[in-house]
Protein backbone atom coordinates (compact mmCIF):
# COMPACT_ATOMS: atom_id res chain seq x y z
CA UNK A 1 0.00 0.00 0.00
CA UNK A 2 2.86 2.36 1.01
CA UNK A 3 4.69 1.49 -2.21
CA UNK A 4 1.49 2.31 -4.11
CA UNK A 5 1.00 5.41 -2.39
CA UNK A 6 4.44 6.58 -3.22
CA UNK A 7 4.25 5.85 -6.76
CA UNK A 8 1.04 8.06 -6.64
CA UNK A 9 2.85 10.71 -5.38
CA UNK A 10 5.99 10.75 -7.80
CA UNK A 11 3.65 10.75 -10.65
CA UNK A 12 2.03 13.64 -9.32
CA UNK A 13 5.20 15.56 -8.27
CA UNK A 14 6.47 14.94 -12.73
CA UNK A 15 3.12 15.98 -13.63
CA UNK A 16 3.42 18.93 -11.61
CA UNK A 17 7.04 19.80 -12.84
CA UNK A 18 6.35 19.36 -16.20
CA UNK A 19 3.24 21.85 -15.96
CA UNK A 20 4.70 24.57 -14.07
CA UNK A 21 7.44 24.87 -17.17
CA UNK A 22 6.04 28.27 -18.32
CA UNK A 23 7.33 30.77 -21.18
CA UNK A 24 7.00 34.26 -21.64
CA UNK A 25 7.50 35.60 -25.11
CA UNK A 26 7.81 39.52 -25.97
CA UNK A 27 8.39 39.32 -29.89
CA UNK A 28 8.04 43.43 -29.95
CA UNK A 29 5.24 43.83 -32.89
CA UNK A 30 5.09 47.75 -32.17
CA UNK A 31 3.51 46.31 -28.88
CA UNK A 32 5.09 45.14 -25.49
CA UNK A 33 2.74 42.68 -24.68
CA UNK A 34 3.08 39.18 -23.72
CA UNK A 35 2.32 36.99 -26.65
CA UNK A 36 0.08 34.88 -25.09
CA UNK A 37 -1.63 37.29 -22.77
CA UNK A 38 -1.54 35.63 -19.71
CA UNK A 39 1.38 37.94 -18.35
CA UNK A 40 1.88 41.73 -17.75
CA UNK A 41 3.31 43.56 -20.42
CA UNK A 42 6.41 45.05 -19.97
CA UNK A 43 6.82 48.74 -19.02
CA UNK A 44 9.08 51.39 -20.47
CA UNK A 45 11.92 52.85 -18.23
CA UNK A 46 12.50 56.11 -19.05
CA UNK A 47 12.09 57.96 -22.20
CA UNK A 48 9.62 55.81 -24.79
CA UNK A 49 11.20 54.51 -27.94
CA UNK A 50 9.77 53.72 -30.60
CA UNK A 51 9.39 50.16 -32.90
CA UNK A 52 11.14 50.44 -36.45
CA UNK A 53 11.58 48.22 -38.87
CA UNK A 54 15.16 46.61 -39.17
CA UNK A 55 17.17 44.25 -41.32
CA UNK A 56 18.83 41.66 -39.09
CA UNK A 57 22.02 40.95 -41.12
CA UNK A 58 22.80 38.08 -38.72
CA UNK A 59 19.56 36.41 -40.05
CA UNK A 60 20.21 36.80 -43.66
CA UNK A 61 18.46 40.20 -43.36
CA UNK A 62 15.40 38.63 -42.24
CA UNK A 63 13.63 42.49 -42.19
CA UNK A 64 11.10 42.20 -39.05
CA UNK A 65 9.80 45.13 -36.02
CA UNK A 66 11.90 46.01 -33.33
CA UNK A 67 12.07 48.22 -30.14
CA UNK A 68 14.70 50.81 -30.61
CA UNK A 69 15.25 52.45 -27.43
CA UNK A 70 17.70 55.71 -26.27
CA UNK A 71 20.76 55.48 -23.30
CA UNK A 72 19.70 54.58 -20.07
CA UNK A 73 15.78 53.68 -21.66
CA UNK A 74 14.74 50.31 -21.25
CA UNK A 75 11.90 47.75 -19.97
CA UNK A 76 10.82 46.44 -16.69
CA UNK A 77 9.39 42.97 -16.10
CA UNK A 78 7.19 42.99 -12.86
CA UNK A 79 7.67 39.34 -11.52
CA UNK A 80 4.70 40.45 -8.63
CA UNK A 81 2.13 41.19 -11.34
CA UNK A 82 3.16 37.62 -12.90
CA UNK A 83 2.71 35.88 -9.25
CA UNK A 84 6.40 35.27 -9.34
CA UNK A 85 7.12 33.99 -12.76
CA UNK A 86 10.74 34.24 -12.13
CA UNK A 87 12.27 32.33 -9.00
CA UNK A 88 15.49 30.34 -7.95
CA UNK A 89 14.88 29.06 -11.10
CA UNK A 90 14.82 30.04 -14.48
CA UNK A 91 16.45 31.48 -18.18
CA UNK A 92 16.45 34.88 -19.76
CA UNK A 93 16.67 35.00 -23.43
CA UNK A 94 17.34 38.00 -25.26
CA UNK A 95 18.21 39.15 -29.05
CA UNK A 96 19.29 42.49 -28.81
CA UNK A 97 21.84 44.85 -29.71
CA UNK A 98 23.48 47.87 -28.16
CA UNK A 99 25.08 50.71 -30.14
CA UNK A 100 27.95 51.31 -27.43
CA UNK A 101 30.07 48.47 -25.70
CA UNK A 102 32.73 50.62 -24.03
CA UNK A 103 33.54 50.06 -20.62
CA UNK A 104 30.45 48.32 -18.23
CA UNK A 105 26.95 48.39 -20.21
CA UNK A 106 24.22 47.09 -18.43
CA UNK A 107 21.79 43.83 -19.70
CA UNK A 108 19.72 42.38 -16.81
CA UNK A 109 19.38 44.27 -13.04
CA UNK A 110 17.81 42.01 -10.45
CA UNK A 111 17.50 44.39 -7.89
CA UNK A 112 15.53 47.27 -8.91
CA UNK A 113 18.13 49.52 -9.78
CA UNK A 114 19.58 49.50 -5.88
CA UNK A 115 22.96 47.38 -6.43
CA UNK A 116 25.78 47.75 -8.66
CA UNK A 117 25.41 43.43 -8.90
CA UNK A 118 24.27 41.98 -12.37
CA UNK A 119 24.70 41.30 -15.90
CA UNK A 120 26.72 43.20 -18.24
CA UNK A 121 28.74 43.45 -21.29
CA UNK A 122 32.15 44.26 -21.13
CA UNK A 123 34.40 45.60 -23.32
CA UNK A 124 32.29 42.57 -25.39
CA UNK A 125 32.33 40.16 -22.75
CA UNK A 126 30.01 38.58 -20.66
CA UNK A 127 29.58 39.89 -17.16
CA UNK A 128 28.37 39.27 -13.59
CA UNK A 129 29.21 42.12 -11.54
CA UNK A 130 31.14 41.74 -9.17
CA UNK A 131 31.44 37.72 -9.18
CA UNK A 132 32.98 36.77 -12.85
CA UNK A 133 33.92 37.70 -16.09
CA UNK A 134 33.90 35.40 -19.39
CA UNK A 135 36.12 34.93 -22.44
CA UNK A 136 35.65 37.71 -24.97
CA UNK A 137 32.44 36.81 -26.98
CA UNK A 138 31.45 37.43 -30.28
CA UNK A 139 29.64 40.44 -29.21
CA UNK A 140 29.93 43.86 -31.31
CA UNK A 141 28.17 47.48 -31.65
CA UNK A 142 25.30 47.47 -33.57
CA UNK A 143 25.12 43.55 -33.87
CA UNK A 144 22.37 41.61 -32.41
CA UNK A 145 23.26 39.67 -29.74
CA UNK A 146 21.96 36.63 -28.20
CA UNK A 147 22.08 36.57 -24.79
CA UNK A 148 21.18 33.71 -22.41
CA UNK A 149 20.83 33.77 -18.34
CA UNK A 150 19.95 30.43 -16.76
CA UNK A 151 20.24 30.07 -13.04
CA UNK A 152 19.31 26.55 -11.33
CA UNK A 153 18.06 27.12 -7.52
CA UNK A 154 19.05 23.62 -6.45
CA UNK A 155 22.77 24.14 -7.25
CA UNK A 156 22.63 27.65 -7.34
CA UNK A 157 24.63 27.62 -10.88
CA UNK A 158 24.15 30.77 -12.44
CA UNK A 159 25.18 30.38 -16.25
CA UNK A 160 25.41 33.09 -18.98
CA UNK A 161 25.74 32.26 -23.06
CA UNK A 162 26.03 34.12 -25.92
CA UNK A 163 25.38 32.92 -29.40
CA UNK A 164 24.76 29.60 -27.79
CA UNK A 165 28.21 29.00 -26.34
CA UNK A 166 28.63 29.13 -22.95
CA UNK A 167 30.88 32.19 -21.09
CA UNK A 168 30.33 32.66 -18.04
CA UNK A 169 29.53 30.44 -14.71
CA UNK A 170 30.09 30.74 -11.11
CA UNK A 171 28.15 29.99 -8.01
CA UNK A 172 25.58 32.46 -6.90
CA UNK A 173 25.49 31.43 -3.18
CA UNK A 174 24.45 35.04 -2.56
CA UNK A 175 21.26 35.23 -4.35
CA UNK A 176 22.68 38.01 -6.71
CA UNK A 177 20.79 36.46 -9.84
CA UNK A 178 17.29 36.47 -8.08
CA UNK A 179 15.00 38.91 -8.05
CA UNK A 180 14.72 41.29 -4.26
CA UNK A 181 11.48 41.76 -2.81
CA UNK A 182 10.78 44.85 -5.17
CA UNK A 183 9.78 42.22 -7.85
CA UNK A 184 11.28 43.80 -10.63
CA UNK A 185 13.61 42.96 -13.50
CA UNK A 186 15.69 45.58 -15.62
CA UNK A 187 16.76 45.79 -19.02
CA UNK A 188 19.23 47.62 -20.16
CA UNK A 189 18.58 50.59 -17.86
CA UNK A 190 21.45 51.97 -15.57
CA UNK A 191 21.60 51.45 -11.49
CA UNK A 192 21.21 54.40 -8.79
CA UNK A 193 24.65 53.69 -7.87
CA UNK A 194 26.90 53.86 -10.36
CA UNK A 195 26.16 56.00 -13.24
CA UNK A 196 26.93 55.84 -17.01
CA UNK A 197 27.21 52.09 -17.42
CA UNK A 198 24.14 51.84 -20.28
CA UNK A 199 23.84 51.85 -23.68
CA UNK A 200 20.95 53.19 -26.57
CA UNK A 201 20.17 50.04 -28.80
CA UNK A 202 17.21 48.07 -30.14
CA UNK A 203 15.15 44.55 -28.95
CA UNK A 204 13.53 42.12 -31.08
CA UNK A 205 12.96 39.73 -28.74
CA UNK A 206 12.75 38.71 -24.71
CA UNK A 207 11.91 35.04 -23.30
CA UNK A 208 11.50 34.47 -20.01
CA UNK A 209 11.35 30.70 -19.26
CA UNK A 210 10.45 29.40 -15.14
CA UNK A 211 12.61 27.01 -15.39
CA UNK A 212 16.51 26.13 -16.54
CA UNK A 213 16.97 25.65 -20.18
CA UNK A 214 19.83 23.12 -21.07
CA UNK A 215 23.04 24.07 -22.48
CA UNK A 216 22.25 22.04 -25.79
CA UNK A 217 19.02 23.72 -26.35
CA UNK A 218 20.47 26.81 -25.88
CA UNK A 219 22.48 25.75 -28.75
CA UNK A 220 20.50 24.90 -30.87
CA UNK A 221 17.83 27.57 -30.17
CA UNK A 222 20.54 30.09 -31.04
CA UNK A 223 21.18 27.84 -34.05
CA UNK A 224 16.97 27.73 -35.51
CA UNK A 225 17.33 31.45 -33.97
CA UNK A 226 15.76 32.68 -37.76
CA UNK A 227 12.89 30.62 -37.28
CA UNK A 228 12.38 31.54 -33.73
CA UNK A 229 12.36 35.58 -34.35
CA UNK A 230 9.98 34.99 -37.27
CA UNK A 231 7.80 32.76 -36.55
CA UNK A 232 5.11 32.76 -33.55
CA UNK A 233 5.81 30.09 -31.11
CA UNK A 234 3.72 27.59 -28.87
CA UNK A 235 4.04 29.01 -25.55
CA UNK A 236 3.68 27.31 -22.09
CA UNK A 237 5.26 23.85 -23.64
CA UNK A 238 9.05 23.22 -22.27
CA UNK A 239 11.70 22.86 -24.64
CA UNK A 240 12.57 19.50 -26.01
CA UNK A 241 15.71 18.93 -24.34
CA UNK A 242 17.16 16.23 -26.78
CA UNK A 243 19.11 18.41 -29.30
CA UNK A 244 18.68 18.29 -33.13
CA UNK A 245 21.01 18.31 -35.72
CA UNK A 246 21.57 21.08 -37.57
CA UNK A 247 21.17 20.89 -41.39
CA UNK A 248 22.66 23.04 -43.42
CA UNK A 249 20.90 25.38 -45.63
CA UNK A 250 19.98 24.79 -48.99
CA UNK A 251 21.81 26.77 -51.67
CA UNK A 252 19.63 29.27 -53.71
CA UNK A 253 18.43 27.11 -56.38
CA UNK A 254 19.65 27.85 -60.31
CA UNK A 255 17.71 30.11 -62.60
CA UNK A 256 16.01 28.20 -65.36
CA UNK A 257 17.77 28.22 -68.64
CA UNK A 258 14.58 28.83 -70.65
CA UNK A 259 11.43 31.42 -70.26
CA UNK A 260 14.23 33.52 -67.65
CA UNK A 261 12.59 36.70 -66.55
CA UNK A 262 15.28 39.39 -66.39
CA UNK A 263 16.89 39.71 -63.35
CA UNK A 264 16.34 43.63 -61.47
CA UNK A 265 19.02 45.45 -61.01
CA UNK A 266 20.46 44.28 -58.12
CA UNK A 267 20.84 40.70 -58.94
CA UNK A 268 23.86 39.09 -60.48
CA UNK A 269 25.11 35.77 -60.45
CA UNK A 270 28.12 33.86 -59.29
CA UNK A 271 29.16 30.55 -60.11
CA UNK A 272 25.57 29.79 -61.61
CA UNK A 273 24.37 30.60 -58.15
CA UNK A 274 21.83 33.60 -58.05
CA UNK A 275 22.98 36.46 -55.33
CA UNK A 276 21.44 39.51 -54.46
CA UNK A 277 22.51 42.73 -52.30
CA UNK A 278 22.46 41.94 -48.53
CA UNK A 279 22.05 38.21 -48.87
CA UNK A 280 24.70 35.88 -47.71
CA UNK A 281 26.08 33.04 -50.29
CA UNK A 282 28.44 29.78 -48.71
CA UNK A 283 31.81 29.97 -50.84
CA UNK A 284 31.53 26.17 -50.02
CA UNK A 285 34.16 25.37 -52.70
CA UNK A 286 36.31 27.01 -50.45
CA UNK A 287 38.01 24.14 -47.99
CA UNK A 288 40.66 25.39 -45.12
CA UNK A 289 42.69 22.65 -43.51
CA UNK A 290 41.91 22.26 -40.02
CA UNK A 291 43.13 24.65 -37.52
CA UNK A 292 44.93 26.38 -40.21
CA UNK A 293 43.86 29.36 -41.95
CA UNK A 294 45.39 27.21 -45.45
CA UNK A 295 43.31 26.89 -47.88
CA UNK A 296 43.06 23.63 -49.49
CA UNK A 297 44.37 23.12 -53.23
CA UNK A 298 40.34 22.17 -54.25
CA UNK A 299 39.55 25.76 -53.34
CA UNK A 300 41.55 27.17 -56.80
CA UNK A 301 38.61 27.11 -58.87
CA UNK A 302 36.05 29.08 -56.43
CA UNK A 303 39.16 31.85 -55.66
CA UNK A 304 39.24 32.19 -59.47
CA UNK A 305 35.45 32.43 -59.81
CA UNK A 306 35.21 34.81 -57.54
CA UNK A 307 37.91 36.81 -58.58
CA UNK A 308 36.29 36.59 -62.05
CA UNK A 309 33.38 38.54 -60.39
CA UNK A 310 35.33 40.69 -59.16
CA UNK A 311 36.55 41.73 -62.11
CA UNK A 312 33.52 41.93 -64.38
CA UNK A 313 31.39 43.97 -61.43
CA UNK A 314 34.01 46.47 -61.21
CA UNK A 315 31.55 48.88 -59.04
CA UNK A 316 31.10 45.73 -56.83
CA UNK A 317 31.96 45.64 -52.77
CA UNK A 318 31.65 42.80 -50.89
CA UNK A 319 32.06 41.41 -47.14
CA UNK A 320 33.50 38.26 -46.21
CA UNK A 321 32.34 36.69 -43.05
CA UNK A 322 35.02 33.83 -41.66
CA UNK A 323 33.86 30.56 -39.90
CA UNK A 324 35.23 27.89 -38.28
CA UNK A 325 34.16 24.45 -37.14
CA UNK A 326 34.05 24.30 -32.50
CA UNK A 327 37.21 21.77 -32.23
CA UNK A 328 39.71 24.39 -30.07
CA UNK A 329 39.34 27.22 -27.48
CA UNK A 330 36.63 30.04 -28.60
CA UNK A 331 39.12 32.75 -28.82
CA UNK A 332 41.87 31.40 -31.13
CA UNK A 333 39.19 30.07 -33.60
CA UNK A 334 37.74 33.91 -33.07
CA UNK A 335 41.35 35.25 -34.58
CA UNK A 336 41.50 32.06 -37.13
CA UNK A 337 38.11 32.89 -38.74
CA UNK A 338 39.54 36.35 -39.28
CA UNK A 339 42.67 35.14 -40.84
CA UNK A 340 40.66 32.79 -43.24
CA UNK A 341 39.17 35.88 -44.08
CA UNK A 342 42.79 37.99 -44.88
CA UNK A 343 43.43 34.73 -46.99
CA UNK A 344 40.85 34.80 -49.49
CA UNK A 345 41.37 38.92 -49.51
CA UNK A 346 44.57 38.70 -49.97
CA UNK A 347 44.25 36.48 -53.07
CA UNK A 348 42.03 38.85 -54.47
CA UNK A 349 43.93 41.82 -53.93
CA UNK A 350 47.17 40.03 -55.59
CA UNK A 351 45.30 39.51 -58.28
CA UNK A 352 44.55 43.59 -58.82
CA UNK A 353 41.21 43.78 -56.52
CA UNK A 354 41.27 47.29 -54.87
CA UNK A 355 41.50 46.58 -50.90
CA UNK A 356 39.08 49.34 -50.16
CA UNK A 357 36.17 47.26 -52.20
CA UNK A 358 36.72 44.50 -49.40
CA UNK A 359 35.54 44.25 -45.97
CA UNK A 360 35.74 41.15 -43.31
CA UNK A 361 34.63 39.86 -40.11
CA UNK A 362 35.39 36.55 -38.37
CA UNK A 363 33.08 34.83 -35.94
CA UNK A 364 35.00 31.94 -35.17
CA UNK A 365 32.56 28.99 -33.89
CA UNK A 366 29.64 31.11 -33.16
CA UNK A 367 27.62 30.58 -36.54
CA UNK A 368 27.94 26.70 -37.60
CA UNK A 369 25.33 25.76 -40.36
CA UNK A 370 25.92 22.14 -39.93
CA UNK A 371 26.69 19.40 -36.94
CA UNK A 372 29.85 19.41 -35.66
CA UNK A 373 29.58 16.16 -33.96
CA UNK A 374 31.36 14.28 -37.23
CA UNK A 375 34.40 15.52 -39.70
CA UNK A 376 32.38 14.67 -42.59
CA UNK A 377 29.94 17.35 -41.47
CA UNK A 378 32.19 19.83 -39.47
CA UNK A 379 34.27 20.80 -42.36
CA UNK A 380 31.41 22.59 -43.81
CA UNK A 381 31.27 24.67 -40.90
CA UNK A 382 35.19 26.26 -41.47
CA UNK A 383 34.03 28.48 -44.66
CA UNK A 384 34.05 32.17 -45.68
CA UNK A 385 30.89 33.69 -46.87
CA UNK A 386 30.29 36.17 -49.30
CA UNK A 387 27.89 39.02 -49.01
CA UNK A 388 27.96 41.83 -52.16
CA UNK A 389 27.07 45.42 -50.30
CA UNK A 390 27.00 47.03 -53.61
CA UNK A 391 26.74 46.59 -56.96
Amino acid sequence: MRFTILCLWCIVALLSSVQAQRTAVYRFENSFEEESGKLPKLKVLGQEGTFQNEKLPELKNLQRTVYVFDRNCGLQFDNRAANGFLSGSYTIEIYFRFTSLDSWKRVIDFKNRKSDNGCYIFYGKLNFYNFATGTKAPVNPNEYTHYVVARDARTNQLKMYVDGESKVEFTDRFSQGIIDEDGMLNFFFDDLIVKDEASDGAVAMIKLYDYVVDPASIKRDFQLLEEKISQPLVVNTPTPVAPQPVVSPPLPKEVPKENTPEPPKNYTSLDNKNVSVGKAIVLQNLRFAQSKPELLPESNAELENLFKFMQEHPTANIELQGHTDNRGDFDLNLALSRQRVEVVKAFLVKKGISPSRITGKGFGSSRPIANNNREETRQLNRRVELIITKL
